[in-house]
C-alpha cells in the first residue's frame, strides 16, 4: 500500500488551495520567470520578430490552465512545456506562409536542454550579456547577424544586396558567432561569485 503524506505535515511545494492566495503564487510565479520562458522562446526561435507574440500566448495558455499546476517547483517546467507547444503552432502558422522555420526535430532538440534555462537569473543574466556584446558589433556586422537570423532569409541575398560574396560572408559570420561567444563566456564568467 503506497504511503500516503500525512495531512498535519505542511508541504510547502505544493499550490496553495484557497483559491486567493493560489491566484497571487500564480501571479508571482509567472512574473518571476518572464525573463527566463522569453529566453526559452528565444532560443527556439533565434531572430524572429514573433517572439513577443508567441510569450504572450504563452502565458495566456498558462493562464488559462493555471488551476492544472500542482506545485511551485514545477512551474518552468511546465510553463517551458507550453512555451514549446506555443513555438510549434506557431511554426505550422508560419509555415502555411512560406517562410523558414526550424523543423520539429530541431525545436525538440533546443528545448530538450532544459537545464540551461532553469534559472532566472542566468537566464536574465546570458540575454544582457549577449545584448551588451550585440552591442560592441560595428553596423555591419550586426546588420549581418540579424540578416542572418531572420526567418525566410538567407547569405545569398545578402551577399546579392551587398554585393559581398557568400563564402566571404560566411566567413565573417563565423568569427562574428566566434566572438559573441567568447564575449559572451567571458562576461558570465566574470560575474560568477
Amino acid at each position: 500500500m503506497p504511503l500516503q503524506p500525512s495531512p498535519d505535515i505542511e508541504q510547502p511545494d505544493l499550490m496553495p488551495q484557497d483559491p486567493s492566495d493560489r491566484l497571487q503564487t500564480f501571479v508571482r510565479l509567472i512574473t518571476q520567470h518572464q525573463g527566463v520562458i522569453r529566453a526559452f522562446i528565444v532560443s527556439l526561435m533565434p531572430g524572429s520578430p514573433s517572439i513577443a507574440d508567441v510569450l504572450q500566448e504563452t502565458n495566456m495558455v498558462l493562464w488559462k490552465k493555471r488551476d492544472c499546476l500542482r506545485a511551485e517547483s514545477e512551474f518552468v517546467t511546465w510553463a517551458f512545456t507550453v512555451a514549446r507547444y506555443e513555438v510549434m503552432h506557431h511554426r505550422d502558422r508560419v509555415k502555411r506562409d512560406d517562410r523558414v522555420m526550424f523543423s520539429d526535430q530541431m525545436v525538440e532538440l533546443l528545448a530538450d536542454d532544459e537545464d540551461q534555462w532553469n534559472t532566472t537569473e542566468s537566464g536574465d543574466a546570458s540575454l544582457e550579456v549577449l545584448e551588451d556584446c550585440m552591442s560592441k558589433l560595428t553596423g555591419k556586422e550586426r546588420d549581418l547577424i540579424e540578416f542572418r537570423y531572420t526567418p525566410g532569409k538567407s547569405l545569398q541575398q545578402y551577399a546579392e544586396e551587398t554585393g559581398a560574396s557568400a563564402s566571404s560572408l560566411r566567413i565573417s559570420l563565423m568569427r562574428i558567432r566566434r566572438n559573441l561567444k567568447l564575449c559572451v563566456e567571458t562576461h558570465l564568467a566574470l560575474r560568477i561569485p
